[in-house]
Parts: C-alpha cells; sequence; structure tokens
C-alpha cells in the first residue's frame, strides 16, 4: 500500500482524484495549497505526489521547487496535474524542476490510473506489473445514464460509470444560474450515483440558517419542511455534523426524524460546506432491506457534497456578480442620463440664442423699469435703430403718435393684471416712416413672483398687409388671367339674378370651353397653353358688356354672363361672336394656333331660378354640344337634364353594387366546333339593380370606365371568376381555362399583373386556367408599360388573347410586338360571314393570319348552323355563341361542364 497526496486548490478536482483512486488499497491525503502539502509531505512522507500548478499562497512549481531543494524529499515522485498552461509550457515547467510526468486536465479515468502506477513502480511503492485501469470515464457531458442494477451490490466494478455520472453532473452544474435547477440536476445525479430510495437536499440563504431551497426525491419535500431549520433533530441537525453521519436502521437518531417521512433502512447524511461557509445539508435513505451504506458510499457523498458546495458558492457569487452589474448599469444609466440631460440643458441653450438672433420677429427685452436692455438683429432691420442707440432707453421713442394715452393705459394695466399683452401697434421707424407691428408683450417675474423684465416680440404687418389686399385679389380671382374665378362668379350670379327678378328682364349663361387645349400643351408645352388662355380671356373680356362679366370656371372653361339680352337673337349674336372670336389665329411662341370653342347656354329664367341651376343647366348643353361635333353652341333642353340625371343615379348606384352584390358573373362556353366539348368559358359581367332593373354592359362599363369604378369592379371579376373556376376544380368537373375581359384602364393604371397574381394566389387556382382578353385600345396608348404588364401576367403563365380583332385600329405590327395565344374574330364578322364576301373574306384572313403566327382562333357571336360549318370549312375550330348557349350564371354553367359538351 502506497500514500499518495493531492495538491489541487478546487474541492471538486481533488474530490475526482479521491473517488477514483479510493478504490485502491492507497492511503490519500489532499491539500488546497502547496504550502499546506509541504507541511504534509514532512510529516506523511508520501510516494507520490499529485499537483496543479496554478493555487493560492504557494503554487505548484515553488512547491516542487522546495520539495527538491530538501535533500530528505528530494526523491519523492511528483505528477503535474493541470490545465493552465499549454502542454509545451508545462512539459518545460516539469523538466526544469525533475517532475517527468505530466497530465492535462481532464484526464480520462485510464491516463490517470496508468500514471500513478507508472510512478509507484519508479518509487518501488508497488511492483513492476501493471495494475489494470480503471474503466474510461466519460469526457463529454452528455445527461447521465442510469446505473446498472447491480451497481449497489457491487460499486466497485461500476466505478466508471460512477465517474462518468460524476463528472456529467459537475458539468451541468457548472452552467446551472438558477437554485431550482442546480438542486434538481444535483438530486437526479446524486439518487443514481448512491443507489437511493430516498434523498432530499436543503441550500440555506447567505447568513446560513434561512432555507433558501428545498428538495427531495422519492417522497414529497413537504413531509420535513417543518424540520429543515431545526438543529436539534433531523434533517436540520446535519448541520453540526464535521462528518457524514452514517445510520442504520433502529438507530435512536432516526426516530427524530419527522413521522411523515418514508421508513429508513440505512441513513447517510451530511452537510453541505465548504472550508468557509456552511450552505446546507443533505442525505440519501435506503428503503428497509436493501444493502447499508458502507465507506465506499460515504467517500462518494464526501465528493458530491464537495462539489456541491464548490457550485452553490459558484452560484452565489455568480448571483452577486450579476446584481452588481445590474447596479453598475444603474449607476451608467443615471450618470449617461445626467450627462445627456446637461447637454441637452446647453443645447436649448444655444438654441434659444440662436433662435434670438436668426428670427425673423423683433424681440426686445427690458428690466422692471422698461429701459431696454437687449434686442435682436430682425428688431434693428425692422425699425432701423442699432442695439447700441436703444440700449437703456425707453421703448417710447417708437411711438407713433396714432395711439393715444388712453390705449397705453390699457396696455399697462392689461401688463400689470394679467402679466400679458397681444395687441397691434403703430410705431415709427427711424427714417420717420409709420408702420404697423403685431406685438406680444410678457411680463417676467422670479421664483418670488418679483417683477424682473418685459419680453416684447413683434411682426412687422407692412408686407403682410400688403400681401393680405393681394390675397384678397387671388382669392377671388384667376391668378393665370385675372379674371374673376368661380367664387367670385357665383356671387356676380346671385347678385345679376337677384336684379333680374326684380325687373323681369332675362339673363344668359354662356359656358365656354376651349376645345382640344391638350394638343397645345402637349406640342408646345403648358407655358405656351397658358398664354393662350390668357389671349382666350383678353377677347372675351372685349366681348362682355360693361355689366357683364366674364369668368375662368376651370383649366379650359369659361363664363360670359349676359346680364342685358332682350332675346334670342342677342344671346345668339353673341354666342357666334365669342366662338368667332376663340377660332381668330392666336400666335403663341413663333406658332400660329388655331383652336376652337364649343358653347353651352341657359336662360334665365327659362332654365333655372338659382346659380346653381343655370350653371348645370349650361354644362349640359356644353356637354351634348361636344358630343355633336364642338365648335358650335347649343341651348339647354330639358331631356338634356334627364339623361345627366339617369347617368348620375346610374354612377351613384354603381358604387355600391359591389357592396350589395348586385353585380354577377355570367359564362358563356367556348365549344369544340367537330364534337361540341368545353374547351373554356368567357366571364362576362351582370348588373341587376333593385331599383332600375337589368342595366346592359353597353351602359354601365362605359360609366364605369368613366368614373374609374373599372379599377375596383375589374379586380372583383378577376378574382370571382378564379374562384369560381377553382371551386368548380375542386368539385372534380373538367379543367378549362376561363377567359376573363379586361379594360383599356386597367392597364393604364398598371394594377392588372397585381390583381391576378393576387387572385391566383387567393383561390389557388393555376394560372393556365386564366385568360385575360383585351382589346386593340390597350395597345394604342403606352405601348411600353403595356408591353411590361403583358410580359408579366406570360410569366406567371396566364394566356393572353386579343379580343374584338379587325373591329379597332387592328395593327400586323402590335402583333409582333405582343406575345399573344389566341385571336378572337368580332361577331359583326360572324354575322354576315355566310352573306357578306367582304365578311368572310376578313374572317379567313385573320384564321390564315392567326395560323401564321402560331395563335389560336375563336369565333364569337356563332348563332346559326350555317356559321358554324362555314367556320369550319375556313379552320376555325373553337365556337362561342348563342348557337350553343348564351351566357349563364354559374349554376347552369356547372351543368355544362358536368355534361362535358354541348349537343345541338
Amino acid at each position: 500500500m502506497a500514500t499518495i497526496l493531492i495538491v489541487d486548490d478546487r474541492p471538486s478536482n481533488r474530490a475526482y482524484l479521491l473517488a477514483l483512486l479510493g478504490f485502491t488499497e492507497h492511503r490519500l491525503l489532499e491539500a488546497d495549497d502547496g504550502a499546506t502539502a509541504l507541511d504534509l509531505v514532512r510529516a506523511h512522507r508520501p510516494d507520490l505526489i499529485i499537483t496543479d500548478i496554478l493555487m493560492p499562497k504557494m503554487d505548484g512549481y515553488e512547491f516542487v521547487q522546495r520539495l527538491r531543494a530538501d535533500r530528505d524529499l528530494a526523491a519523492t515522485r511528483v505528477i503535474f496535474y493541470s490545465a493552465v498552461y499549454a502542454e509545451r509550457e508545462t512539459q518545460a515547467m516539469a523538466r526544469s524542476c525533475g517532475v517527468e510526468r505530466v497530465l492535462s486536465k481532464p484526464s480520462d479515468a485510464d491516463a490517470i490510473m496508468e500514471a500513478v502506477n507508472a510512478e509507484l513502480v519508479l518509487a518501488g511503492a508497488l511492483p513492476s506489473v501493471p495494475a489494470p485501469a480503471a474503466p474510461p470515464a466519460a469526457k463529454e457531458a452528455p445527461p447521465a445514464p442510469p446505473l446498472p442494477a447491480d451497481a449497489c451490490a457491487a460499486p466497485e466494478n461500476q466505478l466508471s460509470a460512477r465517474l462518468a455520472a460524476l463528472e456529467a453532473m459537475c458539468l451541468q452544474l457548472v452552467g446551472e444560474r438558477e437554485v431550482e435547477g442546480l438542486a434538481n440536476c444535483f438530486l437526479q445525479a446524486a439518487g443514481r450515483i448512491l443507489c437511493a430510495d430516498q434523498l432530499a437536499l436543503c441550500l440555506f440563504e447567505r447568513d446560513e440558517r434561512s432555507v433558501r431551497h428545498l428538495g427531495a426525491q422519492g417522497f414529497d419535500c413537504a413531509a420535513i419542511a417543518a424540520h429543515a431549520a431545526n438543529d436539534l433533530r433531523l434533517p436540520g441537525a446535519l448541520v453540526h455534523a464535521r462528518d457524514a453521519l452514517l445510520l442504520a436502521a433502529g438507530e435512536p437518531l432516526l426516530a427524530t426524524l419527522p413521522s411523515q417521512h418514508p421508513r429508513p433502512g440505512a441513513f447517510l447524511g451530511l452537510a453541505v460546506r465548504d472550508l468557509h461557509h456552511l450552505h446546507g445539508w443533505m442525505y440519501f435513505v435506503r428503503a428497509p432491506g436493501a444493502a447499508p451504506f458502507g465507506e465506499e458510499d460515504l467517500r462518494w457523498a464526501s465528493a458530491l457534497g464537495a462539489h456541491l458546495a464548490v457550485a452553490y458558492e459558484n452560484l452565489n457569487l455568480y448571483q452577486v456578480v450579476q446584481r452588481h452589474a445590474a447596479q453598475l448599469q444603474l449607476e451608467a444609466t443615471a450618470r449617461a442620463r445626467a450627462d445627456a440631460a446637461l447637454r441637452e440643458s446647453e443645447h436649448r441653450l444655444e438654441l434659444a440664442r440662436q433662435v434670438f438672433d436668426s428670427t425673423q420677429e423683433a424681440i426686445m427685452m427690458t428690466d422692471a423699469c422698461a429701459n431696454i436692455v437687449a434686442v435682436n438683429p430682425a428688431f434693428e432691420r425692422i425699425t432701423g435703430y442699432s442695439e447700441a442707440e436703444v440700449m437703456g432707453r425707453n421703448p417710447r421713442i417708437l411711438r407713433s403718435g396714432r395711439q393715444d394715452t388712453g390705449f397705453y393705459r390699457a396696455m399697462w394695466d392689461s401688463l400689470a393684471r394679467h402679466g400679458q399683452w397681444r395687441g397691434e401697434l403703430w410705431n415709427r421707424r427711424k427714417n420717420g416712416e409709420i408702420f404697423p407691428e403685431h406685438t406680444s408683450i410678457s411680463a417676467v417675474r422670479d421664483d418670488a413672483g418679483k417683477l424682473t423684465a418685459y419680453v416684447s416680440v413683434s411682426s412687422d404687418l407692412s408686407a403682410l398687409k400688403a400681401a393680405h389686399n393681394q390675397l384678397d385679389f387671388l382669392s377671388n380671382h384667376d391668378a393665370l388671367t385675372q379674371l374673376p374665378n368661380r367664387s367670385l362668379f357665383h356671387d356676380r350670379l346671385q347678385q345679376a339674378i337677384a336684379a333680374a327678378r326684380s325687373s323681369g328682364r332675362q339673363l344668359a349663361l354662356l359656358l365656354v370651353n376651349v376645345d382640344r387645349l391638350s394638343r397645345i400643351n402637349d406640342s408646345l408645352g403648358h407655358a405656351a397653353g397658358d398664354a393662350l388662355l390668357r389671349e382666350v380671356a383678353r377677347r372675351a373680356s372685349d366681348i362682355a358688356g360693361p355689366l357683364d362679366t366674364v369668368a375662368r370656371l376651370s383649366g379650359d372653361e369659361f363664363v360670359l354672363l349676359l346680364s342685358s339680352c332682350d332675346d334670342t337673337e342677342d344671346i345668339i349674336f353673341s354666342a357666334r361672336r365669342l366662338i368667332d372670336a376663340v377660332a381668330q389665329p392666336h400666335s403663341v411662341d413663333g406658332h400660329d394656333v388655331v383652336v376652337t370653342g364649343s358653347v353651352g347656354i341657359s336662360v334665365f329664367p327659362r332654365d333655372g331660378d338659382a346659380a346653381g341651376d343655370l350653371l348645370k343647366a349650361a354644362d349640359a348643353a356644353l356637354a351634348h354640344q361636344k358630343e355633336a361635333g364642338r365648335n358650335g353652341f347649343r341651348f339647354f333642353k330639358g331631356e338634356m337634364n334627364d339623361q345627366a340625371l339617369r347617368w348620375l343615379a346610374m354612377e351613384t348606384r354603381l358604387r355600391r353594387a359591389v357592396a350589395r352584390a348586385e353585380l354577377a358573373l355570367h359564362y358563356q362556353p367556348q365549344v369544340a366546333r367537330s364534337d361540341g366539348r368545353v374547351l373554356g368559358m368567357e366571364a362576362l359581367l351582370r348588373w341587376n339593380s333593385p331599383e332600375l332593373g337589368r342595366i346592359p354592359p353597353s351602359d354601365f362599363i362605359p360609366l364605369a370606365e368613366d368614373t374609374g369604378l373599372i379599377l375596383p369592379i375589374g379586380d372583383w371579376v378577376i378574382r370571382q371568376a378564379c374562384l369560381q373556376n377553382k371551386a368548380w376544380q375542386d368539385a372534380g368537373l373538367a379543367r378549362v381555362p376561363v377567359a376573363v375581359n379586361v379594360s383599356a384602364h386597367q392597364f393604364k393604371a398598371g394594377t392588372v399583373p397585381a390583381a391576378v397574381r393576387a387572385a391566383l394566389q387567393e383561390s389557388g387556382l393555376e394560372a393556365q386556367y386564366l385568360e385575360v382578353e383585351l382589346t386593340e385600345s390597350v395597345m394604342l396608348g403606352d405601348t411600353t408599360a403595356a408591353e411590361a404588364q403583358l410580359a408579366e401576367l406570360r410569366a406567371m403563365g396566364v394566356s393572353l388573347s386579343l379580343d374584338d380583332f379587325g373591329t379597332g385600329y387592328s395593327s400586323l405590327g402590335y402583333l409582333s410586338r405582343f406575345s399573344l395565344d389566341k385571336l378572337k374574330i368580332d361577331q359583326a364578322f360572324v354575322r354576315n360571314i355566310t352573306a357578306d364576301p367582304r365578311s368572310a373574306a376578313i374572317a379567313q384572313a385573320t384564321i390564315a393570319l392567326a395560323e401564321g403566327l402560331s395563335l389560336r382562333v375563336v369565333a364569337e357571336g356563332v348563332e346559326t348552323l350555317a356559321q358554324r360549318d362555314f367556320l369550319g370549312r375556313i379552320g376555325c375550330d373553337v365556337l362561342q355563341g348563342y348557337l350553343y348557349s348564351p351566357p349563364v350564371p354559374a349554376r347552369e354553367m356547372q351543368e355544362l361542364l358536368q355534361a362535358g359538351r354541348v349537343v345541338l
């Protein structure tokens, strides 16, 4: 049997080596620093020393140096066991002091046992026969595996498993930052290592008396809660035990356990402490009939307690550090806020100085006796006085004499009673000019309420009053032509109506529109258009009499109010003069420009008794004149108003149609000519208004385009068509594409790709089953933007077809530029295809053109068998029209899809 001294300042490292070597017959000693170890060496003369290097008081290197300096101890075998230095540095230190063997932390059990046995052989404490190595210990920290069932009966055979569990527990304890987690981790590992049926752990607060955490395994810890801090009976009495307490069944001390505690067969308890602190207690219990705890279990319990004490102390230190860090953070935050407040205060002072110097208002400060102490640059600029000229003087030097003594007496009375005064002053500049100012004067008092100063802020109103006069003119006149605007004209028209009503005379309202002014703006620029409008205003003013009024109501719209017209001939004469004047050539930027004018006329009292009615009537007449060909005049008639009211009513109801579910989609199948199979369908919009009845698309679609409602309605149509087609496909019906008509206004707005993408994503419909139909008008606007949108739709996989081909501005150019999939022959050609050779030739040329461009062809408006057969002969195989089916609701279209074909 040899004597081995273990030197390490960390109890957990010592406990690990003690547990590993505890199953040999060697005598084991331990020390926590080099000085203590040197005393033990001199007293016990160990055969082998295993020492750490970096330790307090005396490190391992100095300890070995002193060992070698002592002649009686110099030959003692030493192993360095350290993790501080790199391996090369540790080897160099070992060689310098005669140490031959170095182990790095952590080392597995085999390596440690092999090194110990080798050194003991060299020391002569063992014969030169290799000792059996311990099984390898776990190097990582996975969850500790459960010990085998025979571990309690023969623990010496399970050394490696217990060491692995101990090492895994140690690594887990290091990472715990909460006492509950630390206790649970310890209880689970310790119960497996010592094969305990029940175990309990109590951890104290820093005062070493108050219970911080109580945990148990195998029973409810509430059974011992009342006795956890009672040091007169178990388990609280464990705090007095300097060594582990090992009790067998029947021993009197076990009777002090609480009555609710399970009956113990064997009891092993000890205090959890380190050299400086009592941290708590723990105990292990085996059930009656189980193997009793032995010396080996005692050593394992001591090792577990040492590891727990280190981990708990580290956790406490971590929490102390965290509290200090939090406090430091709070102090740093408070200091930063104070610094920020100081900087903010300095910034505010600097900002106040900048405002005082740079503001456009005159600022004057006086002392409590009203003597000037400071003025800003704006005061100097407005009054003409420099700061040096007014310093120490009374502000009365600025008085103009326009306000009397009573005015100033009231001002000072307001300052005395309310601490402020606001109003308008007339002052005199240094050069003698009198000017108006809007002034605000405030009295300044200290914390005690004593008056210390006066501050006045004044704005020079000279420019403001001039601007007010100008603004008054501009608010009632058109800035471009200087004519009365709509507001002033409305006032004059009401006055003229009142005068005409009292005198029995009639008035005439001539509403004039400059035709196609946009062409001038687009070709010559808006400056040229503005010049033209000014010239039109001048010519109209020349025609107007002294009692008449000419006004500009909007961009290209003027109005002439004839306040003295005896009969219709006078009105017609004035209208023709006005039209002729507008039509005279205009010289604009060196160009001779000719424009025309359209005039709508209403007459008081025949066409209305109020200003708004007369303007509305003249506007209706103007609209009809522009529809009839422009460059003329038209009197208002009652039916014009009826039609305008009908369109207004239709627009109002159309705006609510989507929300009220008044719009619906009907579907018309596209059929194979040969066998009647349904190859596709076109979604067609229908409106059934509760108030107006069924409204033809030819009425409400142009209205929707004119009002912009086509955008939300068009998006709704795309969405509903996709949802319906997907629902049919999910029901197992034929998977065919649905065609949706898209307006040129939608392409102009640039919303088509986004609307299509959203509808496909919401419905889940595959893009190949959606077809977008567009008209030739799409390609007559911004072709670049349209081409980009069509390319985006093609990239999604959506088909594109050109509807009503040949009825508009058909051009082969855009057929080559735009990527299309299908052409649709318009029903205007199909209707007369059997009787009109021209219609037949156009249809045949369209089919040939489509075949040359690899485009599919669909003929619309097929209503007779003769039309079907003729189209078949010229190569058109997909037909659509009333011959097969009119546009039908979704329910009837579903029946057609279920049948799969249309039978004639």
